[in-house]
């Protein structure tokens, strides 16, 4: 909310302009105020930042040029001696101090005994469920009630949840053939929305995390070596990481770095079998073939029926063997075998291993 005759001296282009950035069609004037709604705080934060760089003063009072006010406590943001805020019914009005509030300007089929119809919600307790265009919906995990969150764009949390849902739905291992037709095109959109996050958001370590897979599933492997290098660099204790940064170094054939990063998984997880086997393919790859026999060992003696690890070990000793040739990076292992006269296409050691899971 904001002071009618500030914005037109003061803000770049006036109320026209500033008008022309509102994409809903909450906007409402009298001779004094103006103002627009949005139901999330973090949008009306951004609105009134772009009212700050459009020449507005907006940080500090007691006399800023405009102000955020929360229907929920009848709280003003920054602090404002020339604003009045009272409920009326389930509404709340405002005016400006020293004028006669009798005159009431409000979007058609507003009433006090209504109020806007909002209501204020902790969102740690519902489940993002879609979203439609530009409105997020939820369901509350006690009642199963769905609600919605209308907003100029999408949130970044809807933004992460529906872009990683399409990436994992259409995950692909290294070593398989890359995504085509509509699915991969649905998985670059995926990947384009989130690298948007990425510019706002360039900490958060699970959204480079789902870049890496769904590059990973386009057949981008140097890129989704990248991706997941830099969510190990922002976190270097979630398990997921590791695993699938390593997989990747070994599709590249970056054995020595993948050794580097599976040592450092399985001293996060000494006793998880699933990182030992892991350490074991990355030493196998590397030509390391004795630390990948003793790794190997070791994961089994922790889970002797896992199956994975098992069909490692068989690997690890045929190399060590001879009996195939020595690895350089994973996709040698699906080199075609020759089978009497006949070649057979090999097994991807990927659908056996555990880097995706």
């Amino acid at each position: 909310m904001g002071l009618r005759t500030r914005i037109d001296d003061q803000y770049t282009g006036g109320i026209e302009a500033l008008s022309s950035k509102v994409r809903n069609s909450t906007e409402l004037k009298d001779d004094d105020l103006w103002r627009c709604s949005f139901m999330a705080l973090e949008e009306a934060e951004q609105f009134l930042s772009l009212m700050s760089n459009g020449g507005l003063q907006v940080e500090t009072g007691p006399d800023p040029d405009a102000v955020i006010v929360n229907e929920f406590d009848r709280s003003v943001a920054p602090y404002c001696e020339w604003l009045q805020v009272a409920q009326w019914e389930k509404g709340v009005i405002a005016w400006l101090e020293g004028t006669d509030p009798e005159t009431l300007i409000a979007r058609e089929g507003w009433t006090p005994e209504a109020g806007s119809g909002l209501s204020f919600a902790n969102l740690d307790d519902f489940e993002f469920v879609r979203l439609d265009d530009n409105v997020e919906v939820y369901r509350d995990r006690k009642t199963g009630k769905e609600h919605f969150v209308g907003r100029t764009k999408p949130g970044p949390e809807a933004v992460f949840k529906v872009a990683s849902k399409i990436i994992v739905e259409n995950s692909v291992h290294p070593g398989q053939r890359p995504l085509t037709g509509k699915a991969e095109k649905d998985v670059r959109k995926a990947i384009e929305n989130l690298e948007g996050l990425t510019e706002e958001y360039p900490d958060q370590w699970r959204t480079h995390w789902c870049i890496g897979k769904g590059r990973q599933a386009v057949g981008d492997i140097e890129g989704s070596y990248e991706a997941f290098k830099e969510a190990w660099r922002l976190d270097q204790e979630a398990e997921s990481i590791p695993r699938e940064l390593s997989g990747a170094c070994l599709e590249l054939g970056r054995a020595d770095e993948a050794v580097e990063v599976g040592q450092k998984a399985a001293a996060l997880k000494p006793d998880n079998p699933e990182s030992l086997g892991n350490l074991a393919c990355a030493y196998l790859v590397a030509a390391r073939l004795d630390e990948a026999s003793t790794t190997i060992s070791a994961a089994l003696k922790l889970a002797p029926d896992d199956s994975v690890n098992r069909s490692l070990k068989q690997v690890v000793e045929n190399a060590k063997s001879g009996a195939i040739p020595q690895p350089s990076k994973l996709s040698d292992l699906t080199r075609p075998r020759k089978t009497g006269n006949k070649r057979q296409p090999g097994q991807s050691i990927w659908s056996r291993l555990k880097f995706w899971k």
